[in-house]
């Protein structure tokens, strides 16, 4: 499973952990390369966002706050997605059985 955040991070599953990935140019060639490593999604998510929110060029409690507000939409907008996107699913499944 891969879940995009953005054009330059991403979560991605594998066999034995969720991995946070980075895109990275190298040698003209671009790859996604992992640097942190969950047991969970919820742990992933999370500190995907923490991230983002530590990251973020705010230079009062103003914009931090406000920072705070805009990253916690774009995560809450992609949980309501995705939760919409399940619930179709599931419509269509019992619609063909």
């Amino acid at each position: 499973m891969i879940i995009p955040i953005d054009d330059k991070f991403r979560i991605r599953g594998t066999d034995e952990c969720w991995q946070v990935e980075q895109i990275r140019t190298r040698k003209g060639q671009s790859e996604w390369r992992p640097f942190k490593y969950y047991r969970s999604l919820g742990d992933a998510v999370r500190e995907a966002g923490r991230r983002e929110i530590r990251l973020h060029p705010a230079e009062t409690l103003v914009e931090a706050f406000q920072a705070v507000d805009a990253v916690a939409a774009r995560y809450s907008q992609m949980i309501d997605d995705a939760l919409a996107a399940v619930e179709i699913r599931a419509q269509s499944m019992k619609i063909a059985s």
